[in-house]
């Protein structure tokens, strides 16, 4: 690619996003994907990833396509781009066929630089069809760690990746971006996308400005109070693991006399979105939120993140803990923990990978539930009864849940709907006589609610009985479940249409003959429970750590020559102050914070801290001794913070 497109894309960079420069290493990734090569991007939470695709997209001729897990941030980042003036749209579950197929023609006009979707998407026989007509140039795969066993969001639809788009591999420019890779999840996001020689381009995962603390406490709940209360009016989040945490909790911020709102699925979709938008509006000082909140949302001045449950893995802390202090201000990632904590996770973990021998047990009901013999096949489409399952092998509902979703995972089934409820709909008249009541109804709301059900469904909906999942409706319509099955009772009643309720036990579909034996091993099922109980020892590493937690953090990231000392972590500082020596915190901080910048004599350190030539002495030679700074001994002795 000429300089003339990096040319271009620096004009864009103000014109359009009104920056004057690059943030850190945008320019290099910026420049490697115009160059054509492919690019592994590995910026901290922050460190501005998304920019590095959408730049180019605004400067290439052909479509650029942006993979993504999530379907809020492809909406949320269509949106901005819009705001921008950049033609950009999606295409997932929320949308009906025919929006689909139109967004598909749009894009082969020309119309869009960028197109989101999910990796499933791209499996789609209508995918596949338009796939060679799009002019496609770049595709852009977010959050690439959940390619990799070893990432802390494993999605096996992302292994599929490379396959889907193998026709097409030649003509495009790969870039794969996430915030938290280890070495291992790197090696395999290169392998498994079949990245040709890529570049890869690292931020540091040092966040300076924020003071890392654990602290080990039975009584969460007062030390969780009182954390809130010093911290004033200034604004925070509290990650309490379940809906029930969240709701007592906030209830107890409230006593407190703070502003408060609890945050977690099992909150209505518009909802969630008015707490969201008066959190970041300053409206709401506290959200108590399950690990869904946060993705996709930029509040610089959040200054606290105390998280209430230990996380299961560093790369999900550091990520959470990282909304603190996005604006670079002095900003407060808590950790409250106790030792039930690591227990309670480590069983979960194991509850949710059962073994062989459950699996199994699992599969043998499911199959004898229809009454399917070995070596036969049923063709269908089930709705399996969790209960059923339980009367015949008596294990746990959590267990039989598990135990299918992890069949699923390693293709013995499908599970095409999950755990989610849903609505049937079949429409019991054609479309004119729809149309006809939708017009003739003097109720405005009813015939508003007719008119949305109709398009919801779409058309087949007139052949057969079609399923929506709950969520999706209420986001849709802006009701309530309960709302929205009173309106299809009238209509029912009526005889406009016939609807099913489907409780949340899930569909499946099985893809072989009943096997007598499962024949995976049992190491091809334990393997990845055992990755994600070694990902909650390096949490518990974290916890337990007695040396700087910042380093820490960036030594399993995979950083090299990351000092010893942050001066910002509980651990740093309890060090200083513990030392023999009368040193203040103050001469500690000056003298490493100049040790940041490069190395230096004491001369030169002398004049960048201010401090007295006996207090210098004093600070260096207790630094040396509890290990935090080196030197050099030559003609002038040269003082570094030291690393491994």
């Amino acid at each position: 690619m000429p300089d003339s497109s990096f040319d271009k894309a620096v004009l864009n960079l103000k014109k359009i996003w009104g920056f004057d420069s690059f943030k850190g290493e945008q320019e290099e990734a910026v420049r490697s994907i115009l160059n054509g090569k492919d690019t592994l991007i590995l910026f901290p939470t922050g460190g501005g990833k998304s920019l590095c695709y959408q730049l180019p997209a605004t400067v290439l001729d052909g479509l650029t396509v942006v993979i993504s897990p999530l379907i809020s941030l492809m909406q949320d980042q269509v949106d901005q781009l819009g705001k921008l003036g950049i033609p950009a749209t999606f295409i997932n579950s929320t949308l009906q066929q025919h929006e689909i197929e139109q967004r598909l023609i749009n894009a082969r006009n020309g119309m869009y630089s960028l197109l989101y979707c999910s990796p499933e998407r791209l499996e789609t026989p209508l995918w596949q069809y338009e796939m060679p007509n799009l002019n496609i140039q770049l595709v852009a795969v977010d959050e690439a760690h959940c390619i990799s066993e070893w990432g802390h969001d494993f999605r096996p639809s992302y292994r599929k990746i490379a396959e889907s788009l193998e026709s097409i591999r030649n003509e495009i420019v790969w870039v794969a971006l996430t915030a938290t890779a280890t070495p291992e999840v790197q090696d395999d996001i290169v392998q498994l996308l079949k990245l040709k020689d890529p570049a890869i381009i690292s931020g540091s995962y040092e966040r300076a400005n924020l003071k890392w603390w654990v602290l080990d406490f039975e009584d969460k709940d007062k030390k969780l109070l009182e954390m809130v209360v010093r911290a004033g009016d200034e604004a925070g989040i509290v990650y309490a693991g379940t809906r029930k945490d969240c709701n007592r909790i906030a209830h107890l911020l409230k006593v407190k006399g703070k502003s408060a709102s609890a945050y977690h699925s099992g909150i209505e979709f518009q909802k969630r979105k008015q707490i969201q938008n008066a959190w970041i509006s300053n409206r709401i000082q506290w959200i108590v939120a399950t690990n869904a909140f946060g993705m996709g949302i930029n509040k610089p001045d959040c200054r606290y993140v105390f998280h209430y449950v230990i996380p299961n893995s560093i790369e999900a802390y550091y990520q959470e803990a990282g909304r603190a202090g996005r604006d670079g201000d002095l900003s407060y990632p808590v950790l409250l923990y106790n030792q039930s904590d690591y227990q309670r996770l480590h069983r979960y973990i194991e509850d949710a990978y059962p073994n062989k021998e459950i699996l199994q047990k699992v599969y043998d009901a499911l199959c004898d539930s229809l009454e399917l013999a070995v070596g036969s096949s049923y063709e269908e489409t089930f709705q399996v009864s969790i209960e059923k399952l339980i009367k015949r092998n008596k294990l746990p509902v959590r267990i039989q849940k598990a135990g299918l979703r992890v069949l699923d995972r390693y293709g013995i089934l499908t599970m095409i709907t999950d755990y989610k409820s849903s609505y049937g709909v079949y429409f019991a008249l054609s479309y004119g006589a729809v149309l006809d009541v939708i017009e003739s109804t003097q109720n405005k709301q009813k015939a508003v609610f007719i008119d949305r059900i109709f398009r919801l469904y779409g058309p087949e909906s007139q052949n057969e009985m079609v399923f929506r999942e709950v969520d999706y409706l209420t986001e849709k319509l802006q009701l309530s479940p309960n709302q929205i099955l009173k309106g299809l009772e009238v209509l029912q009643n009526e005889k406009v249409l016939f609807y099913e309720v489907r409780d949340g036990n899930p569909l499946i579909k099985l893809h072989e003959p009943r096997y007598a034996k499962l024949s995976f091993t049992p190491q091809e099922i334990e393997g990845y429970r055992n990755v994600l109980l070694k990902k909650l020892d390096y949490m518990r590493g974290y916890v337990d750590t007695q040396n700087c937690r910042s380093k820490y953090i960036r030594s399993y990231f995979g950083e090299k020559k990351v000092p010893n000392y942050c001066g910002n972590c509980d651990i740093c500082i309890a060090r200083t102050t513990k030392s023999k020596y009368s040193v203040s915190k103050d001469s500690v901080q000056s003298v490493c914070n100049s040790l940041k910048e490069s190395p230096q004599t004491n001369k030169e350190l002398q004049k960048a801290t201010g401090l007295k030539k006996t207090d210098l002495v004093q600070t260096l030679g207790m630094l040396i001794k509890e290990g935090i700074i080196s030197t050099e001994i030559g003609e002038q002795p040269v003082y570094y913070l030291s690393e491994d």
